[in-house]
């Protein structure tokens, strides 16, 4: 497969993601999130296909450039810190600062941001 391909099926997941994940602020997109967990963790999962597509990409052409191990932390800081959340929502702990953070309007942009780098980052785990 060609690199222009994996950039646009890169390209690709990262929108199914911002669809999933977009909202006008953190908490709505937490709680969203939250209500796909509990139904089932392995939904949770399958909301993340770009997570799932560059570990496949890594696995299948052997590729553990630093480019694309950056692009894998990436992406396990986001799920883990998501499920940390939730852990929190659960058990009710949830600081009055961490509320405040997550009741906070979320520029449009910044769902967007995914978008740009996990791309660039394939692209320069793929260039010769």
């Amino acid at each position: 497969m060609n690199i222009e391909k994996i950039i646009l099926i890169t390209l690709f997941f990262e929108l199914i993601e911002v669809y999933f994940q977009y909202s006008t602020s953190v908490k709505e997109s937490i709680l969203r999130l939250y209500s796909y967990y509990r139904k089932s963790p392995i939904i949770f999962f399958l909301m993340h296909p770009s997570y799932l597509w560059i570990l496949f990409l890594s696995l299948a052409y052997s590729n553990l450039t630093f480019p694309i191990v950056i692009a894998i932390a990436l992406k396990i800081f986001d799920i883990i810190t998501k499920l940390e959340l939730f852990k929190k929502i659960d058990k009710n702990q949830l600081s009055d600062d961490t509320l405040t953070l997550l009741n906070m309007k979320t520029p449009t942009w910044s769902y967007f941001i995914g978008l740009f780098t996990y791309p660039y980052l394939i692209y320069l785990a793929f260039i010769p």
